[in-house]
């Protein structure tokens, strides 16, 4: 198991355990249009593509490459989307936060940026302080600035409201 699968374990074992409101919120039309959103910057926006396979990890933004991934827990074939779990959901939002601070110094070159005033107080409101210990452990060989960007999106991701995403995206990457 890589690093990233770790965390995502570790972030949704928190979500199960401390905001199980968050879970029951999400509305599967709202991340459709998030989806929309991000296709609309222009991103290459893949779903199961081999590489899921090959990396055990439930998706990355890769700004590089231009490129969000979604590898879904129920995929049986590349490049075939399964039914989406909370899970996939609950990636597709924190990938897409990724996409939104890349958009915050105006360039989208990869150079992420805080979109929120005081992320690491997001952090704590919204996963407390077990769940930033474990994406801290988890991105121990990071620098700061990464640690800071994972649990801004990481926070994000568990706040589960994709249609402010959508308008961030619209608001940062526009």
């Amino acid at each position: 198991m890589n690093k990233f699968s770790t965390i995502a374990l570790s972030a949704l074992t928190l979500l199960a355990t401390t905001a199980p409101q968050a879970l029951a919120k999400s509305n599967y039309g709202h991340h459709v249009r998030l989806g929309r959103v991000v296709r609309s910057t222009g991103i290459n926006f893949k779903i199961n593509p081999a590489r899921c396979w090959e990396r055990e990890s439930f998706g990355w933004y890769w700004a590089a490459q231009n490129e969000m991934v979604i590898c879904q827990e129920n995929k049986r074939s590349v490049g075939v989307e399964a039914q989406w779990t909370e899970e996939d959901l609950d990636t597709l939002r924190h990938e897409a936060q990724h996409l939104i601070q890349d958009c915050m110094d105006g360039s989208r070159q990869g150079a992420l940026g805080a979109v929120y005033k005081d992320p690491i107080g997001l952090a704590k409101s919204v996963l407390g302080d077990r769940g930033i210990r474990s994406i801290l452990n988890a991105y121990s060989e990071s620098s700061d600035h990464i640690k800071v960007m994972e649990l801004e999106a990481f926070s994000v991701a568990a706040m589960n409201e994709p249609l402010e995403q959508a308008q961030d995206i619209n608001k940062y990457c526009f």
